[in-house]
């Protein structure tokens, strides 16, 4: 009964019967954990870029660690964050390499004004435009970008046999495809949900959605960005949702889609969480949601 009424839960939240056939193809795509080891690793050079905010500092120290389980080989990290003595110190420390957040887009979070049933929503979409412009300051053409709050715990790729991989799961928030088809003027090419905690980018490929932004918006990309995103919504667009289906519809043959191994948990089990997930051979990451608590 408890599986029936979660396959009856995300049929009503999906538009058509095409999604929710998505969705189940992707739960036995996971049953038989389809794509959960790499098939080959790409040995091409990353840099990792992880926004943070203080809140999920707690998460930080054990992201940094399990970055080992990436396959790729990586040039630098970098630490996205507010101007702080205690980060600055964390990142000289543990050889990162510090961004000031306000340095990137020459702009804050103050910048935006979005807020949701009285909730400030303008640090959540500001999030989401350090990681779209990343390309300023990192050294290698590719970089994952990666939510502060998500600690891998097993090996998994992101390019492989010279493709980007995209991991798909099982959430559906329907805003976000409708922002990208008011961006860009074209459905979303896929039925599944990329919005996966993490996410690698291309310098080129990103660079042409910026550019396909200001040419249908007339705006600087950023500001092209902002005004898609629904203010009706509390969540109303998402940079891992929009780039992975720009990439998809422009450069298909570029990219493929894995499913996601993740789970959330509340921060207060973390340490728990982590010895029992990393000895176990059934996820690739695990997601300490503030919210959780």
């Amino acid at each position: 009964m408890k599986y029936i009424n979660i396959i009856i839960s995300h049929y009503r939240d999906r538009s058509s019967i095409f999604l929710f056939f998505a969705w189940i193809y992707l739960r036995l795509l996971k049953a038989v954990k389809f794509g959960f080891i790499p098939n080959e690793v790409d040995l091409k050079k990353i840099d990792i870029v992880i926004p943070t905010v203080s809140k999920d500092i707690v998460c930080l120290g054990k992201l940094i660690k399990s970055l080992r389980n990436v396959n790729q080989v990586i040039n630098n990290v970098y630490i996205v964050a507010p101007s702080s003595r205690r980060i600055k110190e964390y990142c000289l420390a543990n050889n990162l390499k510090f961004v000031d957040e306000n340095s990137v887009l020459g702009f804050g979070k103050d910048y935006i004004n979005y807020s949701y049933g009285g909730e400030d929503r303008s640090g959540w979409l500001f999030q989401q435009l350090l990681k779209l412009a990343a390309d300023k300051f990192v050294e290698m053409d590719d970089y994952l970008a990666i939510d502060s709050d998500t600690v891998f715990v097993n090996k998994l790729s992101f390019i492989s046999n010279s493709k980007y991989i995209f991991y798909a799961n099982e959430e559906w928030h329907s805003p976000y495809f409708v922002s990208f088809e008011n961006l860009f003027g074209s459905k979303a090419p896929t039925k599944f949900s990329l919005t996966s905690h993490m996410m690698i980018f291309n310098r080129n490929l990103l660079n042409g959605m910026k550019n396909d932004i200001t040419s249908r918006t007339n705006l600087k990309w950023y500001d092209g960005y902002i005004s898609s995103c629904s203010t009706r919504e509390l969540s109303g667009i998402s940079d891992y949702e929009t780039y992975a289906n720009w990439v998809l519809l422009n450069y298909p043959n570029k990219a493929k889609i894995y499913p996601f191994y993740n789970r959330n948990s509340s921060r207060d089990i973390m340490e728990e969480v982590l010895e029992i997930e990393s000895n176990k051979n059934r996820l690739h990451s695990v997601s300490f949601h503030s919210y959780l608590d």
